[in-house]
């Protein structure tokens, strides 16, 4: 899940709501969650480490270059267009992958507090970066990771889906909405190769695999 700046405030609400308020039965383990004082106060709460395979962090290396991220956003719309459904997996791979470009050290952030909690979940069951913004997330009760989006990756999101509308667009255009889901991958492919390749590389082949 991932906590933007619309959401952030009703997700805590929930959080504080599950766990009766402060008026409610206490949390047996101590979680007062998003109390910034407490980022380093161990508890005793089981918690699974995070999976940094789906959860967003920063990459030692970008897993492809721009053009070819371009390339395979573009593809992947076609694919999404051929077959006229909406491969949702292959989305949010290939998009964790373009916003890992501008994402923070989440997994740093992580392995530096449980240095400092022994190993074990901090009483806010959150974390936070260096300027003191929130991160990263554990939800106690759904048992499951979350981030706060930063502009940067908010901006990629907003660009990935530029690229994919712009040519799912191009293609209701040349072919008709009417050939969503009726049209080869081998006829855009072909009709690509026909057509004199853009300063983006529009026609290139790349195949997206969800």
């Amino acid at each position: 899940m991932q906590i933007t700046r619309d959401n952030a405030s009703s997700v805590q609400k929930m959080i504080t709501q599950m766990f009766g308020g402060k008026n409610g039965t206490p949390d047996p383990y101590g979680t007062d969650y998003g109390n910034f004082d407490l980022r380093f106060t161990p508890t005793d709460r089981p918690f699974n480490p995070p999976d940094w395979n789906e959860v967003k962090t920063k990459q030692d290396k970008p897993a492809m270059s721009e053009s070819e991220f371009e390339d395979a956003i573009k593809e992947l719309a076609r694919k999404n267009f051929s077959t006229g459904n909406k491969d949702h997996k292959a989305i949010q791979k290939l998009i964790k992958q373009y916003q890992e470009v501008a994402s923070p050290d989440r997994k740093a952030l992580y392995e530096e507090s449980m240095k400092k909690t022994g190993g074990k979940m901090n009483a806010a069951c959150m974390f936070w970066d260096n300027s003191g913004n929130k991160s990263l997330a554990w939800h106690p009760i759904t048992g499951r990771w979350s981030t706060f989006s930063t502009q940067g990756e908010h901006d990629r999101a907003v660009q990935f889906y530029s690229i994919y509308n712009d040519e799912f667009k191009r293609l209701q255009s040349e072919y008709g909405n009417d050939s969503k889901g009726r049209i080869s991958m081998k006829q855009i492919h072909d009709d690509l190769r026909d057509e004199p390749l853009s300063a983006s590389g529009m026609g290139s082949q790349l195949n997206v695999r969800g």
